[in-house]
């Protein structure tokens, strides 16, 4: 295979070697998840060699020996399955993953590539094209995601997207998705985000589009409804929109812009009145429809458009191209999540231009977005997920105890855990609606820099059991860091007594009437969640327990554990079960609210405990394992998945144990897990398992290892203590 992974810090970067035989790898089409073959065959090929102990040796190696036949087993899938997966580890210590899944990604960096004229290499331009067509549907569209319908988001994007790429319009699969357009309506009825590139590349007047205000980040923000009250996502991506907006940037009217034109709409047109479709969107978008509020709100702002003032509007462009370039020196230039990446980019080509400094650094993290499967190359959701499931893969292996097999394993992951970790604040951070960052964690990498409370959390957590557990551990996270990260967490507890994602909540829920993103829910405050929630309290008491802190913060510490355990039980839904918000779905919810409770002391003969264990045990399938599709999330319901799921039965399997409940269910489930592995120790990836804002889904392909692992471990450490 041409291709390699390199890696260094964190940061993720696909180099196509051209003096190296290149190689397809064949992409299942039945299961439109990648199973990360590309790296993993790399990687495989490289450090992976078959396991070579009996049991024989289990005594010399202190790895527990069981007579009876499961535990047996769950010893060897264990042993073969943390062998498989610590050869995917990296030499910065952090283990590679597909962190894609939403279709709306790649069009936003195909459409700037296309307007700037920085260009892909043709070795990644194919890769993009068989992406996009292998995610191509049977009617012609693609979904907002992988395994969703197929929408008018997914599919006018990406039909322009192969069509900037050289796609001819007489090529079939592109005739089949401009039928789809066509009997849809139109363009006009793509939702709003869609709507917005369409103008961007100029195949839509600005006139198509509802106002984006851009003087309302001149307003002070002691009002309720300003941009800084925003989820930081929501915000950072109406940043660079208002910019673009204000300065209505268009790209070159080339004879391809004007074959689009023709191409995307029933009526021609230069006879089409755009501005009668600025709220049209296609019954297949449609998740959060508009508020009375909103479209209220969307006439004043139009209505203004015909009269605002020049000098305000300037000044408005100044300030909001002045807060892009903050973001991007924030963040190495890697800028929150790929839309707002490429959005950044497009505003500074447009104020700095392409010879410009600030546009050569954004092309140089263009690349930290790449990721290459045998499906193809996409723009993840993320610049990676690495610290995320690294901190996991850490918490699986010690699960087993058997950490002292894999000690050099654990110090690499310890190293990555070192250098990933946030020390310093953000320059101006008061100006620019930036929460305190020093001794957070981040979701990515150091470079990367937004703190998250789970990822801080998951990193006191685990750094707290390294040291605990590893004879040589380096310790090079000191105790002033980690008080840093306490810190952090104690300092963005909600009111409620939750946390949320990145900063304390801002505003009200009643600011969602405002959301203009009509596929998405939930996307303009930071709320708490039962995942976050659970995950801070497990790290303040982890840390609260460890004898180098005894009163660090005692009294803040206590208050803010007993105000997160009653965020919890609140939350609770009356079947028993927690909503996911960040995973599918209830399964995983579920596991964060009772490994929080657990933690805390509560009892599992409590009617909290109680509830849950019965919610899980009536949605265990005949085979063993538990199954949940994404449509749990879309609907906020319980929806069983047509197969039963490793990762799902993972969760499940691990939130009984903790709820030390019914053992016939837990050894049913673990046996499934066992039934399902690989001969080499992988297990087959199944159906995509992460979400965010209830509509999009999003891969983790590491999960499919990671929680097989801590389940068998937990099974196997469990019965070893017993006896």
């Amino acid at each position: 295979m041409a291709w390699r992974l390199i890696c260094d810090r964190g940061q993720q970067v696909w180099k196509y070697l051209k003096n190296e035989n290149s190689t397809e790898i064949y992409f299942d089409k039945q299961n439109l998840n990648s199973a990360d073959k590309v790296y993993r065959e790399n990687a495989i090929q490289l450090n992976y060699k078959p396991l070579n102990i009996d049991e024989s040796q289990y005594d010399k190696l202190k790895i527990p020996i069981f007579n009876e036949q499961l535990l047996s087993s769950a010893v060897k899938s264990t042993l073969n399955a943390i062998n498989y997966y610590r050869s995917l580890q990296v030499e910065d210590g952090h283990w590679p993953g597909d962190y894609a899944g939403p279709m709306f990604l790649l069009p936003g960096a195909i459409i700037t590539d296309y307007i700037t004229k920085f260009d892909f290499t043709e070795e990644e331009k194919y890769q993009m094209i068989k992406y996009l067509f292998n995610h191509q549907l049977s009617d012609g569209g693609w979904g907002t995601h992988i395994e969703s319908r197929s929408t008018m988001f997914g599919t006018v994007l990406n039909y322009i997207s192969l069509r900037l790429l050289g796609i001819s319009f007489n090529d079939q699969r592109i005739k089949n998705a401009y039928k789809f357009i066509q009997r849809e309506g139109g363009a006009m009825y793509a939702p709003s985000w869609a709507k917005f590139w369409l103008c961007v590349l100029g195949v839509m007047p600005w006139e198509g589009v509802n106002s984006l205000f851009p003087e309302l980040w001149l307003l002070p923000q002691w009002l309720p409804f300003h941009p800084s009250r925003y989820w930081c996502h929501c915000r950072m991506v109406y940043l660079p929109m208002s910019y673009i907006y204000a300065e209505k940037i268009v790209g070159e009217i080339s004879p391809l812009i004007k074959q689009l034109r023709n191409e995307l709409y029933i009526d021609k047109y230069e006879y089409i009145d755009f501005t009668k479709y600025r709220n049209s969107i296609s019954p297949l978008d449609l998740y959060s429809p508009q508020t009375i509020l909103l479209k209220m709100l969307n006439f004043f702002t139009n209505s203004y458009e015909h009269i605002y003032n020049r000098q305000l509007r300037n000044k408005a462009s100044e300030f909001l191209i002045s807060y892009i370039e903050a973001e991007d020196e924030h963040t190495n230039y890697i800028d929150i999540g790929p839309v707002n990446k490429f959005l950044n980019m497009l505003s500074v080509w447009h104020s700095k231009g392409r010879q410009s400094k600030q546009f050569e650094l954004h092309l140089n993290r263009v690349n930290d977005y790449l990721w290459l499967s045998e499906d193809g190359m996409k723009i993840q959701g993320y610049n990676g997920s690495q610290l995320w499931d690294t901190v996991f893969s850490i918490q699986a292996i010690l699960e087993t105890g058997l950490a002292h097999l894999y000690t050099n394993s654990l110090n690499l992951a310890y190293y990555y855990l070192d250098i990933s970790q946030v020390l310093e604040d953000v320059k101006d951070n008061i100006k620019y609606n930036r929460h305190i960052s020093k001794g957070g964690w981040p979701f990515s990498t150091r470079d990367h820099g937004w703190p998250i409370t789970d990822c801080t959390a998951e990193g006191i957590k685990t750094t707290l059991l390294l040291h605990e557990q590893i004879f040589n551990c380096p310790r090079r996270i000191t105790s002033d860091r980690l008080e840093y990260a306490i810190h952090f967490i104690l300092s963005t507890q909600n009111k409620d007594g939750g946390w949320a994602s990145y900063e304390l909540q801002r505003s009200g829920s009643w600011i969602e009437w405002l959301n203009p993103a009509e596929v998405f829910k939930n996307i303009m405050v930071d709320y708490s969640y039962v995942e976050c929630t659970s995950a801070c309290v497990q790290a303040l008491l982890k840390f609260r327990l460890e004898i180098h802190f005894p009163n660090h913060r005692r009294k803040e510490i206590d208050i803010a554990i007993d105000r997160g355990i009653k965020f919890i039980k609140k939350s609770q839904r009356k079947d028993g079960s927690w909503y996911g918000s960040w995973a599918v779905c209830f399964t995983y919810g579920t596991w964060f609210a009772i490994e929080g409770l657990i933690a805390a002391g509560e009892s599992t003969e409590s009617n909290t405990i109680k509830k849950a264990v019965e919610f899980l045990l009536s949605k265990q399938n005949f085979d063993g394992g538990w199954g949940e599709s994404y449509l749990s999330c879309v609907y906020k319901s319980y929806i069983d998945h047509k197969q039963s799921q490793v990762i799902n039965t993972a969760w499940a399997v691990l939130s009984l144990m903790s709820a030390k409940a019914d053992s016939i269910a837990i050894r049913k489930g673990i046996q499934f897990i066992i039934n399902k592995q690989c001969s080499n120790g992988d297990w087959n990836q199944q159906s995509i398992s992460g979400v965010f804002n209830g509509n999009c889904m999003i891969s983790y392909t590491n999960y499919r290892n990671i929680f097989p692992i801590w389940a068998l471990g937990r099974f196997i450490k469990n019965n070893y203590i017993q006896q």
